[in-house]
């Protein structure tokens, strides 16, 4: 077990509050008395915590980091480290909720869409603090109307669960 190995969490239970699971994949990041292991959030793509974790609760892959991504990781080590939480965070926002459109903006407009306009959240995934919403419908003489567009999810908010 090295630096920059790919490590999979074998035991995800004294990592619960971390909303680490089982099978997640994590980069070692320094070993110590524990491992601290860099993990990704998959529903957010802004969103990593390095968490000390046992060297028993981990296995190696069988895989590595490429050599650019392992130059990356040296050079913004410090940034990573200062910037980093020992628990990754859990959206607030899921699939399928309906929420309302708070502003009028150019970038939806241009979709024909509108502060005001309701939508349905298409996926958990937020990425660059921006979430699918599908605001489309048929009117009442039969005519497809909107689209599905990236929204920010500040410019939302949940009208129904």
């Amino acid at each position: 077990m090295k630096k920059y190995d790919i490590v999979k969490l074998v035991n995800e239970t004294p990592y619960k509050q971390n909303n680490l699971q089982k099978d997640m994949r994590g980069i070692i990041f320094r070993i110590r008395d524990c491992v601290e292991v860099l993990f990704f959030n998959n529903l957010d793509t802004k969103d990593y915590a390095i968490v000390n974790i046992n060297k028993n609760d981990l296995v190696v892959e069988n895989q590595t980091l490429p050599e650019q991504l392992r130059q990356d990781f040296l050079k913004f080590e410090e940034k990573i480290l200062r910037n980093a939480k020992n628990f990754l965070t859990t959206p607030q926002i899921s699939a399928y909720q309906i929420v309302e459109l708070l502003v009028e903006d150019e970038k939806y407009t241009k979709f024909g869409i509108h502060k005001g306009d309701k939508g349905c959240i298409m996926s958990d995934k937020i990425v660059a603090n921006c979430v699918e919403v599908d605001f489309s419908g048929i009117d009442k003489k039969g005519n497809y109307y909107g689209d599905c567009i990236p929204v920010k999810i500040k410019d939302v908010k949940i009208i129904k669960q």
